[in-house]
């Protein structure tokens, strides 16, 4: 590859120096594509963030939707890009997400620069927007993916500045990351833009109603309001009614407006009744679902409240307040008279139960006021002090909170406060997805309360999603997914590490522990529990080396050096002289090799270098102790002791004179023949 040239598949040439602005989407650049098969073809790229899992990639074996109107990526994958410039000319490379597209043919429907389209009548809706739309999402949810993008300014005419719309692209963050709070449901428009998870066709089909309306009435019907006041509005009216309630509508649009706009997701339209409204079918309009009502309001913040969920909601943004809110006795009070439930103060005294018996004393209250906030809004995302996230949508906003370290140390009490299994235990029914979760959470448990090496928060974010890369510090910017690139980023990357750097860290050992199909606690425990250093270090050699058998790479020049160079301290592990001349030279010749296995071997300690070595250190030690316990003796007197050489000396004697008996016998008998 020339060095000014990015390539993929060895076909699309990236220009990392030609920006597209117009074709940005929502935090991620677009750039200038050549097609080498097609030269001239109006192409461009978005290059994902490198912390984040690209959607896509998860994707790529799916068939493409045939001919429908939505943004598809060509092609996608990993490619090197240029990260920073560095010292003088030189260029800082690392490794991004990559996806291509076919430039639409169309301008942006909502663009900079041009004022919206002007109210459309119910036939232009239908065959300009309702009809293309309703096909995409269609295709898509064949292939079992939510687009979680619909919204105006993600919409493109698919000629031309007028008629038929299409869908611009998914893929490049997070679902629903860009989404605003008015163009989502109830749940999703509570929890972090990162944290919304990967959500559901019927969730594209509730966007597609709220564009439906701002089309019909050519604005927002939310001008002015916040985020906060628009969730609030459709928990205490519905969706139906704070949006559209003071508009003028037909008895055909109020009918797929209160459709698509249910907030409960089962009574929500379908792509069914779309396809039946669309030929003039009729439906009997669905009531909306409101929570159950109170007898009287509580105040809370500036407002008052009629139902649960709103000041669940309300709770869940001024956590400070809610903390005093439910040590009040009006709150008690309210809970327990206005809703006619005897069994609220059970429940309540339940939830305080549980909020004690998991995680630190020092976080009950922060535990019980989410634990209410669960049983109140049993839809809502988890909410704990400033998170807010849906159960699906955990890895991905780990994953970006991760450098933040106040709301880390929030999620790590969230999870360890078992907040998660407690949402899907109040749900009347999971997804598949949801459980899915169920069965991973498990996993999580086991590791995000032990605090040794490949455990805690780093083990749970690769257990989370296998596809977060690994945030490692050195090898962050190479967007390591899977196991087989995990030794050739190390290897990479080290020219950038200080010299003597060892390569390996939590991260490291954690991304291995989740991806490795085999348990490795053992391995790990030697690392986090090593005698001395040099113990620790070979733990290291040995999880590298178990990588390294699992996706055979022997063209790693650098980091063998670095593993030699890391093991010398090692080497004082042998005890005989012959014996570690003899491991420093095998050492230094499968280092040559790069056979992590083999060094692994050398240095195992009940591998049969170290174990010939260790019984014959065994055996010089017993000998040792024998001739020093013969050397205390012989300087003890226990050649010159008096009482000891006079026993000697009568033992001596009377063996000297018995032999000297028996020879003068044996003489006179001789002579006594003679």
């Amino acid at each position: 590859m020339a060095d000014d040239q990015i390539l993929l598949e060895e076909r699309y040439e990236i220009a990392a120096d030609r920006r597209l602005p117009k074709l940005d989407s929502p935090d991620v650049d677009a750039f200038a594509v050549n097609d080498r098969n097609e030269p001239g073809r109006p192409m461009f790229a978005l290059v994902a963030p490198g912390h984040l899992p690209c959607r896509y990639l998860d994707h790529l074996t799916k068939k493409p939707p045939s001919d429908a109107p939505v943004l598809w990526p060509r092609a996608a994958g990993v490619i090197d890009w240029p990260m920073a410039p560095g010292n003088g000319s030189a260029i800082v490379w690392g490794r991004r997400p990559v996806l291509i597209f076919d430039a639409p043919k169309g301008e942006r429907v909502f663009g900079r620069e041009m004022a919206p389209p002007r109210p459309m009548t119910e036939p232009q809706l239908a065959r300009q927007v309702i009809t293309p739309l309703v096909t995409a999402i269609r295709e898509m949810s064949l292939l079992g993916i939510p687009h979680r993008a619909i919204r105006p300014g993600n919409l493109f005419y698919q000629s031309s500045s007028q008629g038929p719309m299409m869908l611009g692209e998914c893929f490049s963050m997070p679902p629903g990351f860009a989404q605003p709070a008015l163009y989502e449901t109830i749940e999703n428009a509570i929890a972090d833009p990162y944290g919304r998870g990967p959500g559901l066709s019927a969730d594209d089909l509730y966007a597609l109603g709220v564009l439906i309306l701002q089309l019909h009435i050519g604005r927002d019907p939310t001008e002015g309001m916040t985020d906060e006041e628009i969730v609030s509005a459709k928990i205490s009216a519905g969706s139906f009614a704070a949006l559209a309630g003071r508009e003028k509508l037909s008895t055909s649009m109020a009918e797929i407006l209160r459709g698509l706009l249910n907030d409960k997701a089962g009574d929500r339209w379908t792509l069914r009744h779309l396809d039946a409204w669309t030929t003039g079918q009729h439906f009997t309009p669905t009531m909306p679902y409101l929570p159950q009502r109170a007898s009287r309001p509580i105040r809370f913040g500036d407002s008052e409240h009629m139902n649960r969920p709103a000041l669940a909601h309300a709770m869940a943004r001024h956590w400070p307040e809610a903390s005093k809110l439910v040590d009040s006795s009006d709150f008690d009070n309210w809970m327990k008279r206005s809703f006619n439930d005897d069994k609220v103060g059970d429940v309540m005294m339940r939830l305080m139960g549980s909020a004690a018996g998991s995680g630190p004393s020092a976080a009950i209250k922060d535990r019980y006021i989410a634990r209410l906030i669960i049983w109140m809004s049993p839809q809502s995302p988890i909410c704990y002090r400033d998170i807010r996230v849906n159960v699906t949508g955990m890895a991905t906003m780990l994953a970006q909170l991760l450098d933040n370290q106040p709301l880390l140390n929030q999620f790590v009490e969230m999870l360890r406060g078992r907040l998660p299994q407690l949402w899907m235990n109040e749900q009347s029914a999971l997804n598949s997805d949801q459980l899915q979760l169920r069965r991973i959470m498990e996993e999580v448990e086991k590791h995000i309360e032990r605090p040794g090496m490949g455990q805690g928060v780093e083990r749970a974010l690769y257990e989370l999603n296998p596809r977060i890369p690994c945030r490692s510090p050195m090898i962050a910017d190479f967007y390591v997914t899977s196991m087989k690139d995990l030794l050739p980023a190390i290897d990479a990357a080290l020219p950038g590490l200080g010299e003597g750097a060892i390569p390996f860290d939590r991260h490291i050992a954690a991304f291995i522990g989740a991806h490795l199909r085999r348990t490795i606690d053992r391995e790990l425990t030697a690392v986090s529990q090593a005698e001395n250093e040099a113990e620790r270090r070979i733990a290291v050699l040995r999880l590298l080396a178990m990588v390294q058998q699992a996706h055979p790479n022997r063209k790693l020049p650098r980091l063998a050096d670095s593993v030699v160079a890391m093991l010398i301290p090692a080497l004082s592990c042998f005890h005989h002289a012959t014996a570690r001349a003899d491991a420093e030279r095998r050492m230094h010749k499968l280092g040559k090799e790069c056979d992590l296995a083999g060094l692994a071997l050398l240095f195992d300690p009940t591998g049969p270098h170290r174990r010939a070595d260790s019984l014959g250190f065994t055996a010089a030690r017993r000998a040792y102790v024998a001739l020093k316990q013969e050397e205390r003796w012989l300087e003890n007197g226990g050649l010159t002791n008096p009482n000891r050489t006079r026993l000697i000396g009568q033992r001596a004697a009377a063996v000297t004179s018995a032999f000297i008996a028996s020879a003068a016998i044996a003489a006179y008998s001789v002579f006594a023949l003679l």
